[in-house]
């Protein structure tokens, strides 16, 4: 009996040990959360549904302690982002393996901290490092960098593509793989093959299409803002409206509102990927939203405080503390809003907000308004026209709407021949003074006269001669006009045919020809 008991006690005891401590929350202590993504490290990460903070449960919450192989960003001259939840720290223990690889790869980090003010991008660099040293833990033999080859390389591809990575991560690793290989070749910090990684070895991407919120979900989203607390309510408007990026919006200045000496309203704000300031126009309504924010702001903190946003406490309700929003606060929000009151898409699925979406929709939304891409790459200060190129999504009834002027404006000539003489000629003021000048821009029930004025003035007898003319031009508008002058021909050369009126078939032949031609290349492009 004492055997049975103690092996029941043992298996008890056992029992006890493997099983998963409860997941709480390591600020309030609930048990009411969901999962929130993963962390750099590959850690789950959570959400409490009664503080909102976001913990990683059972984390080592010791401080790193600083040495060679932890790096703050203030050892690298860097600051990190306020909105930001990403650390301001590089642990090379945590991510790099090999001794030898490290040394290179903390020479790189150095080298590319000099030339960027992003703390975050070293921080991507060395996340994607990570994949590459994890890799060659099963590769043993290679314990220097003079030792990676070709077959090498090949290895590592087929590694990440096991490790069910997106393409644009794949992408991303490799092009790590690379900057280190050209920096330390250039640097002679050592000495590598040549072509190492080849251009086909770059994943194909999907063609980026951009992921703007659909305009009956911003419907929703508006008709329920109220719900919102203020300062969240007013991020909305303002990011709504301006397409910033979420650390623009998160660091907005207290002084962002700006007017000119003609009344117009602008926000003035750093463009903290390119490293600038820059201003905006924005509307009225905006700038009155903004002011009541700088109100809301200085009540809260007074002057101190510089920044027009703020943080909150973790509470149920939004308590105000002086300190930047993160970007993952802003978007848990709208994220809580959509569930609140089941903001879905057209399918029927509930919208999954994200901070960057706003800054598609503006540009689409420009796009489908017509106004010129330079124009948009300005506003959303892009670097190049390759990335508004992104945003130049033509939605189906803009497309139709465009396709309905085409046809609408497009001119023919007598022989029912496409001509871009009107388009050319009316394209400016400048050109509108030459079409003055030297055009006889005469109405015509039936078209208009292109005749250029340096051929005088036209000497055709009414308005039958313009069918017959190269200077006619007309398109369709005119065609109830062109089909009931057809059916008028067609009844004078039936009876000019049967009384053997050669003269009149002679005559109206030609027109019946050339308004036939001119209708069917009208209709064509009407269907």
């Amino acid at each position: 009996m004492n055997n049975k008991l103690e092996q029941k006690l043992q298996v008890k005891t056992e029992l006890q040990v493997v099983l998963p401590a409860q997941i709480v929350c390591s600020k309030c202590g609930s048990d009411n959360y969901i999962k929130a993504g993963f962390k750099k490290s590959g850690k789950q990460r959570y959400r409490c549904k009664n503080c909102d903070a976001q913990f990683v449960p059972f984390a080592n919450r010791k401080k790193l302690v600083k040495s060679d192989d932890v790096w703050t960003a203030a050892d690298l001259g860097l600051q990190v982002k306020l909105h930001s939840n990403d650390g301001d720290k590089l642990n090379f223990n945590r991510n790099i393996y090999q001794e030898w690889l490290k040394v290179y790869i903390k020479k790189f980090i150095k080298y590319k901290a000099s030339q960027t003010s992003s703390f975050q991008s070293l921080q991507s660099f060395l996340y994607r490092f990570r994949y590459f040293s994890k890799f060659l833990l099963n590769q043993p033999e290679i314990n220097k960098i003079e030792n990676i080859t070709r077959e090498v390389i090949i290895n590592y591809l087929f590694y990440l593509n096991k490790e069910s990575l997106a393409q644009i991560t794949k992408g991303k690793c490799i092009s790590a793989l690379v900057s280190l290989f050209e920096v330390g070749s250039a640097n002679k910090w050592f000495t590598v093959e040549p072509y190492l990684v080849r251009k086909e070895d770059y994943p194909k991407r999907d063609k980026a299409l951009p992921r703007y919120i659909p305009e009956e979900v911003i419907g929703q989203l508006n008709q329920h803002l109220d719900v919102l607390p203020e300062p969240i309510m007013r991020m909305v408007l303002v990011i709504q409206e301006c397409g910033l990026r979420i650390g623009e919006l998160c660091q907005l200045g207290l002084d962002c509102l700006k007017q000119d000496n003609k009344g117009g309203w602008f926000i003035q704000f750093m463009r903290w990927k390119m490293n600038f300031e820059t201003t905006l126009p924005i509307s009225i309504e905006l700038a009155q939203v903004i002011k009541e924010q700088q109100v809301y702001i200085q009540q809260n903190f007074g002057k101190d405080y510089k920044y027009l946003f703020c943080g909150r406490k973790a509470s149920s309700k939004f308590v105000p503390v002086p300190r930047v929003m993160s970007d993952q606060s802003f978007a848990n929000h709208l994220k809580r809003l959509a569930e609140q009151f089941n903001i879905c898409e057209s399918t029927g699925k509930t919208w999954n907000f994200q901070t960057h979406q706003f800054r598609h929709t503006v540009g689409t939304r420009m796009i489908n308004n017509g106004v010129p891409q330079h124009i948009v790459q300005r506003y959303l200060g892009h670097e190049s026209p390759t990335m508004t190129m992104v945003y130049a999504h033509i939605h189906d009834e803009t497309l139709r709407k465009e396709v309905e002027k085409y046809h609408e404006s497009k001119v023919v000539n007598f022989q029912g021949e496409t001509t871009e003489l009107d388009e050319t000629i009316l394209s400016s003021n400048d050109d509108l003074e030459w079409f003055k000048k030297n055009v006889q821009a005469r109405a015509l029930e039936h078209g208009y006269c292109a005749r250029p004025k340096v051929l005088g003035d036209c000497d055709i007898p009414g308005f039958d001669g313009c069918y017959n003319c190269p200077h006619w031009r007309t398109n369709k508008n005119f065609l109830p006009i062109l089909k009931d002058t057809l059916e008028r021909t067609n009844n004078v050369l039936e009876k000019a045919q049967n009384c053997g009126w050669q003269l009149q078939v002679h005559k109206n032949t030609p027109i019946k020809d050339n308004l036939e031609k001119v209708i069917k290349t009208l209709e064509a492009d009407n269907d």
